[in-house]
């Protein structure tokens, strides 16, 4: 329970005082962050194009549909990914083992957009995704100075 706890504490805290939540975490803290997150964000996002894919590959009954679903699965998760990436990039080789946490803004702000699409508030295709994106990169530039940096093995 403990563990969940800092968990909501990390995600909460990097929404409201980024800086000071990045300061206050132990080194081995967050280690599978971009993990739980990528979890949260395909179950959040992807269970519609998920579900298709399954029914796709129950229709089909062959190989085909297999691929459908697999497909379908690279499409929600490229995403996360390729934010991933950029937050790596922009914090560095030293203090990349905070990056799984950048993702937070990108779940937010996809979640609440397709939850208003449920509800009728059409928004254009992929506008969530770039802008829960940038500003996971704008997150991660913000405290990049606050992260401390680990030894790199020698």
């Amino acid at each position: 329970m403990h563990a969940l706890q800092r968990a909501l504490y990390r995600f909460g805290g990097v929404l409201v005082r980024p800086r000071e939540t990045v300061r206050s975490l132990r080194d081995d803290e967050g280690t599978y962050d971009g993990v739980w997150l990528g979890l949260l964000y395909l179950l959040c996002v992807g269970t519609l194009d998920m579900m298709s894919g399954v029914a796709t590959a129950r229709a089909t009954a062959n190989m085909s549909g297999a691929l459908m679903m697999v497909a379908s699965l690279g499409r929600v998760l490229v995403v996360p990914i390729v934010v991933l990436v950029a937050c790596e990039t922009v914090l560095g080789r030293a203090r990349s083992h905070r990056r799984g946490l950048m993702l937070v803004p990108l779940l937010v702000v996809v979640t609440v957009a397709h939850e208003l699409a449920v509800h009728g508030l059409v928004i254009r295709e992929f506008v969530p995704e770039i802008v829960g994106g940038v500003l996971s990169i704008a997150l991660a530039w913000r405290v990049r100075e606050a992260v401390s940096p680990l030894e790199e093995p020698k």
